[in-house]
């Protein structure tokens, strides 16, 4: 085993809930990945209304009730300074320390809500305010899909860093190439934070391709060649994408990359079986009591 995979930090991604099916999936999910002892878990964050509470009182839940840290999403868009403040304010009261900080899309293209926070770097700017909030932001190695240019994409990242956020967490890729271009493409323009790549398992390739097209992400022409010859074979498809991810993190493992943060999409097996190939432990579970 490469020693440097002793030392690979872990961190897991879920997002809130519909149902209570899905609620009961989650909690299994959160109580297997604990076992990693990973660095933190965060919770995604709902558009307004239902599914914003949700998120909201799933991520307050999970700080309540998990040993392990969580850093909760939060976007400004689509809602006054007010409302974000406000939701700022229930993390903070609950002891969420953690925020992932995040623009967010608009709810309309017409939205005519009073406006709120400007950009993602005010948000920043008033997280730093509080004096001990641990601060994430998003990165992209293959652009924003509403960057101008490659360029303009990067300074953007290094702003955010330079407000005041601790590290930036990437949009998942697929070639590790595409990754460690953009670390050196960082790092030559002064980018001196952690920047952690986003890691999605491919549970299902045409779900992927989906989301990628949405955000701009390749999905290797290879991988529909591979995928076609096990279609018929969930077992021979799990392990296709466990070696597909195992292979991609190695890579970046050689290149000096210690951190992970996996988009598990509240599933946990493939997340636990990438994370144990690269290095992770099982740890006993710390148990948490009523005061």
């Amino acid at each position: 085993m490469n020693d440097s995979k002793n030392n690979t930090r872990f961190s897991y991604e879920f997002f809130p809930p519909r149902n209570e099916r899905m609620q009961r999936r989650l909690w299994r999910s959160i109580g297997q990945l604990e076992r990693l002892g990973p660095s933190f878990f965060s919770m995604t964050y709902g558009a307004l209304g239902s599914a914003q509470e949700v998120s909201i009182e799933n991520a307050i839940a999970m700080h309540r009730d998990s040993p392990v840290a969580v850093a909760a999403h939060l976007t400004c868009s689509s809602a006054t300074r007010e409302q974000v403040d406000g939701v700022v304010r229930q993390f903070y009261d609950a002891g969420i320390r953690r925020i992932v900080a995040l623009r967010g899309d608009a709810a309309s293209p017409k939205e005519t809500s009073t406006p709120g926070y400007g950009s993602v770097l005010e948000l920043i700017e008033s997280l730093i305010g509080y004096g001990d909030i641990d601060i994430s932001v998003a990165a992209y190695p293959e652009v924003h899909p509403e960057a101008v240019s490659a360029s303009a994409d990067l300074q953007h990242l290094q702003r955010k860093l330079d407000a005041g956020a601790q590290r930036a967490i990437t949009q998942y890729f697929f070639d590790a190439d595409c990754f460690l271009r953009f670390r050196d493409r960082a790092q030559r323009i002064g980018i001196d934070k952690p920047i952690i790549p986003g890691i999605l398992p491919v549970h299902d390739l045409d779900r992927v391709r989906l989301f990628s097209e949405r955000c701009g992400a390749t999905v290797p022409a290879s991988y529909d060649k591979l995928f076609v010859t096990v279609k018929n074979d969930p077992e021979a498809q799990y392990r296709l994408a466990l070696e597909l991810a195992v292979d991609l993190c190695e890579r970046l493992n050689r290149e000096g990359v210690d951190s992970f943060h996996f988009y598990t999409l509240n599933q946990t097996d493939m997340c636990l079986d990438i994370s144990l190939a690269l290095g992770a432990s099982l740890q006993q579970p710390k148990l948490t009591t009523a005061a």
